[in-house]
């Protein structure tokens, strides 16, 4: 991949993946596609499994975007075992804990 590619690629997900930190998991949406009144959703990542669930938008994304949430989706995942921040307060979830 030449630089270009890379730096284009981080700038488009940078300006298309929100990734939210929410009590059950990390949900990642679209930012730049409106579904039924939010950002379309992409795909939910629970802390309590660490298996990435998609939906059809995750399809038609940009491919950095799909491999951005693949590769924070494997992060999740080598973190299993370990407490996560969930909060600003200090609440903590442990991650994989089934």
């Amino acid at each position: 991949m030449s630089e270009k590619t890379h730096i284009a690629d981080s700038e488009t997900v940078a300006r298309v993946l929100f990734v939210g930190v929410f009590p059950g998991g990390l949900s990642y949406a679209d930012r730049t596609r409106e579904e039924s009144g939010d950002y379309a959703r992409l795909a939910f990542l629970p802390y309590r499994t660490l298996r990435l669930e998609t939906y059809p938008a995750f399809r038609t994304a940009p491919k950095c975007v799909r491999d951005a949430i693949t590769a924070s989706a494997r992060d999740m995942e080598a973190r299993r075992g370990h407490h996560y921040d969930v909060s600003a307060v200090g609440q903590k979830v442990m991650l994989g804990e089934v």
